[in-house]
């Protein structure tokens, strides 16, 4: 039966349908709340929680005790067994305040914050950070859901926009090289194992603590990215405009537009000095790349070449230019499945509150621990073997002298085993700790890495989709949806 029961619920997160929410916990609310002084509901605690009744913190008898007032149909009151004295032959009944079910019924508060919610993840999607940011602070200010609540909801929301923005793009072309489809599937893969590593502890995290320090961690890494997005936004700005007001593209050899305007008698002295910055600085850039290629390429096994040396790099210049235009790189998809398969199996094995698990594994035991982090060695070979075949791919790409073009990375040791794992972890935890996309952390990596704009909103969905599924499903195994539908894909 219990395995029969944890299938189920794994199959209704699925369905969008019948939560562990059903059997609320009672005996986890604070009882010692019951007798304070309250002026309102939420003065007794989040949801679950006790009713504020004339003034006192209270188990509540009815619907109306849970809300603001008695037209507020927000929250609704369950009257059941507790399980801390279940073992009592009287089984003594306890009541809590819970959201309510999303049909049970539709409120104006609930039409309004639809509303707001398909906007904000149509702005999160065509950005490529999820929207996790505007869906969080939705959902606790205009729905009523405490912060533990808000933030599952916010991913099952992340995940549908992220799935319907994944078919949008899949036929959308590079804007540079227009063969080359525009999610950059390997730059994915690199970056999501990791990131699902760390929306693993997230959603550990998101269980401990408690609501105060979750919005203080939300407010500070939403400070934080939209400050640092801030700043290379700016640096993009002036490098279009430098674009804009040239008669040309800025480049090395272009001098002439420094020269004198004799038409208008206006001399460019400002526009020349930025000019000439932003080529010595892409000239030094370019100088650090093939430093930073040469020491990677040494730390490499060598490369055994053939007799006839063009014919060889003129073969793999061809087998490189038919990999970047395939649509739909099997080689570079797998390994992002297998990522997701392993953290679904891990959850379906441990189960969580709400879920017994499906082996029996007690919480906290020593074979809890180690189901725990085997997935996790597993993901943190798969990021180092991406790794490694993208340093390798990267040596033949400069080696073969394919043209690299505006956005692409080069892939080094430094890159590929510290940058981007150590930022995709903590994109992880934020995912699962804060309810945000994963994409508002790895956003700002990518545009500090050079790739384009257009490129790393679309690469983000295409991970965010992988990532918002996961927490998704973790947060169904571990009890953490609102009311008895989980509606947060609609």
């Amino acid at each position: 039966m219990r395995r029969v029961a944890g299938i189920a619920t794994a199959a209704a997160v699925l369905l969008g349908t019948a939560g562990p929410w059903n059997a609320v916990d009672a005996s986890t609310i604070h009882h010692a709340a019951v007798g304070l002084q309250c002026t309102q509901r939420q003065d007794c605690g989040f949801l679950p929680g006790l009713a504020c009744i004339n003034q006192t913190c209270a188990h509540c008898t009815t619907d109306t005790d849970c809300g603001a007032s008695p037209s507020d149909l927000s929250k609704r009151c369950i009257v059941q067994v507790s399980r801390a004295a279940s073992s009592s032959p009287r089984h003594p009944l306890t009541s809590v305040c819970i959201e309510k079910n999303l049909f049970s019924p539709f409120t104006s508060a609930d039409a309004f914050a639809s509303f707001m919610a398909f906007l904000s993840a149509a702005l999160g999607s065509g950005c490529g950070v999820g929207g996790g940011g505007l869906l969080v602070p939705l959902y606790i200010l205009v729905v009523g859901l405490s912060p533990k609540h808000a933030i599952p909801l916010s991913k099952a929301t992340i995940f549908g926009g992220a799935a319907a923005t994944f078919l949008v793009n899949f036929r959308k072309s590079h804007p540079l090289r227009p063969k080359r489809p525009l999610i950059d599937y390997a730059l994915a893969a690199m970056m999501e194992p990791p990131t699902l590593v760390g929306s693993i502890f997230g959603v550990m995290f998101n269980r401990l603590f408690p609501s105060w320090l979750i919005l203080i961690l939300l407010i500070t890494l939403l400070g934080y990215t939209a400050y640092r997005t801030l700043q290379k936004g700016k640096k993009l700005y002036g490098k279009e405009q430098l674009a804009l007001h040239s008669d040309s593209p800025p480049s090395a050899d272009d001098s002439s537009s420094c020269l004198i305007n004799v038409d208008k008698i206006q001399i460019k002295v400002d526009w020349c000095a930025r000019k000439w910055l932003l080529l010595t600085r892409e000239a030094r850039h370019r100088r650090q790349q093939r430093a930073d290629d040469d020491a990677d390429f040494a730390s490499l096994p060598p490369l055994i070449l053939p007799p006839d040396k063009d014919q060889f790099f003129a073969d793999a210049r061809a087998a490189l230019e038919a990999d970047e235009f395939n649509t739909f790189p099997i080689q570079n998809v797998l390994p992002l499945v297998v990522c997701w398969c392993l953290v679904f199996a891990q959850a379906i094995i441990l189960g969580g509150h709400g879920t017994p698990s499906l082996v029996g594994v007690p919480c906290g035991t020593v074979s809890y621990w180690l189901l725990t982090i085997l997935p996790l060695t597993v993901l943190f070979g798969i990021t180092t073997m991406m790794g490694r075949r993208l340093r390798l791919r990267n040596r033949l790409r400069v080696l073969s002298q394919v043209e690299f073009v505006d956005g692409d990375v080069h892939w080094t040791r430094f890159k590929t085993q510290v940058v981007f794992p150590a930022y995709c972890i903590v994109a992880g935890i934020a995912a699962g700790l804060l309810g945000i996309g994963g994409g508002m952390v790895k956003g700002p990596v990518m545009l500090e890495n050079g790739i384009l704009p257009p490129v790393q909103s679309s690469s983000a969905s295409f991970m965010i989709l992988f990532t918002s599924s996961a927490t998704t499903l973790l947060f169904s195994i571990a009890g953490t949806f609102p009311g008895q539908l989980q509606y947060g894909t609609i």
